[in-house]
């Protein structure tokens, strides 16, 4: 996704923030959330050698994380081999079967928990995959000046296709592993394309995590907490020097039920993150044919940064979700603010401050209206439009959180696919309608 702002430009307020992806609250549908920055995208995204890289660190880091969770389900899965049949007859029983099990369906699959019994609810917990709530989404999304190109001064339309997929391992009743990882597709080739090549695949970060459910609820309250790191796959985190991105998320999460004849549920989440760089300031993919001058005729010190703007220090994000649920239709929203501090530089012997001074504090807003419709257990067709600015526009005032031709705005078609009810669907089982949409956690968790 490309910001295009019309004079304060990510370049030049330091930003491009990568990939940003939100997941909160208990019991809450998916939202997806990609930041990417322009400046970035440009000055490293152009090299080859660095989307090679990326992908190549996406699909070891997805491998990774699902060996490790095959091992995990492997173990969860295991026999009793302590206790004995009554009879050789029985043995022999339990083995083929066993043996016919572990033959049909590797354990990954057939790993399964029954969770305790929800103290509000009548309904008697029943046995459940390990690895519920994995989920694919992809929408398909295009600048609103494709409609009206009277918006904006420069009519040059996006349009791109954003995947998500994050897979997830209950360990116990309390405990989850989880990992996202995403990918976008420009399909558009004009100004404000942010890489060289056409189409070109661009991974985000993967952010595994783990996640504490346990934590009893309070006045109808739902708490989580989770602790994560995301791991520099994306072009624009390696640009950004990123090591690792390690981050802490709170969410309360709160239903109201038989509210406007339907459910109404809201969430508020904060995190806080705190990364590591090899370097304060971004780098460049390979080193340029020539070193450009910095303060002096005689000074490179810089030659191979792509921007004087620092990285993000500290972090500290919250998030509000709303959403009503009547039958299969699901309407909400969700607004996030996004509040960084950049490391601060020290004084140059004779380079003069800036005038009015500088500040290592940033803002970024985004908004999201989306309409679901739960086709079935395992499919969800959505529409929706988002937003993604700084607070601050070009002039050094506060713009529309809500609605600017010249931010980074979608329009946008998606689906989201189950792939745990799917496999049940396969299996001949049936599930609640809906769950897909209601049954999932987020929370937010960012790339600086």
């Amino acid at each position: 996704m490309t910001t295009r702002s019309s004079a304060g430009s990510e370049n030049e307020m330091g930003l491009g923030t990568g990939d940003m992806p939100i997941d909160v609250g208990a019991d809450f549908r998916h939202v997806r959330v990609k930041f990417f920055g322009r400046f970035l995208g440009r000055r490293f995204g152009r090299s080859s050698s660095v989307n090679k890289r990326s992908l190549s660190l996406s699909f070891l880091a997805f491998s990774s994380v699902m060996l490790a969770a095959t091992v995990a389900s492997a173990q969860g899965n295991g026999t009793d081999t302590s206790s004995t049949s009554a009879t050789k007859t029985d043995d022999a029983a339990n083995n083929t079967d066993a043996s016919k099990k572990t033959e049909d369906v590797s354990a990954l699959f057939t790993s399964s928990y029954t969770p305790p019994a929800d103290k509000t609810s009548e309904k008697k917990p029943t046995e459940q995959l390990r690895w519920a709530g994995t989920q694919y989404f992809q929408q398909f999304g295009v600048s609103p000046d494709v409609f009206a190109p009277g918006l904006v001064q420069t009519y040059a339309p996006v349009a791109d296709t954003f995947m998500l997929f994050q897979p997830r391992f209950t360990i116990t009743k309390d405990w989850q592993l989880r990992a996202r990882i995403t990918a976008n597709v420009e399909f558009t080739d004009n100004a404000n394309s942010s890489t060289t090549a056409s189409r070109t695949v661009v991974f985000g970060d993967v952010t595994p995590s783990l996640v504490f459910r346990g934590i009893p609820t309070f006045a109808g309250i739902k708490m989580l907490t989770s602790i994560g790191a995301a791991l520099p796959t994306s072009p624009q985190s390696q640009a950004r020097t990123l090591i690792l991105n390690p981050f802490l998320n709170i969410t309360f999460d709160r239903k109201f039920e038989k509210a406007a004849g339907g459910e109404f549920e809201v969430a508020l989440s904060s995190t806080f993150y705190h990364p590591f760089y090899r370097y304060t300031t971004a780098g460049l993919g390979s080193d340029p044919n020539y070193q450009p001058q910095c303060f002096g005729a005689g000074d490179v010190g810089c030659g191979l940064q792509a921007t004087g703007a620092a990285n993000t220090e500290n972090a500290l994000s919250f998030l509000l979700t709303v959403s009503q649920t009547w039958g299969k239709w699901n309407p909400g929203a969700f607004f996030l603010l996004s509040n960084n501090w950049v490391y601060s530089f020290s004084q140059l012997p004779g380079v003069q401050p800036e005038p009015n001074g500088s500040t290592n504090f940033r803002q970024t807003s985004y908004f999201n209206i989306f309409l679901d419709y739960n086709a079935t257990d395992w499919f969800t067709a959505e529409v929706g439009y988002q937003i993604f600015r700084t607070i601050l526009d070009g002039e050094s005032h506060i713009g529309n959180p809500f609605w600017d031709p010249y931010q980074d705005m979608r329009v946008y078609l998606g689906f989201n696919i189950g792939l745990d009810a799917l496999y049940q669907a396969l299996q001949g089982k049936k599930e609640e309608a809906g769950i897909l949409r209601t049954k999932s956690e987020r929370r937010p968790y960012g790339v600086f």
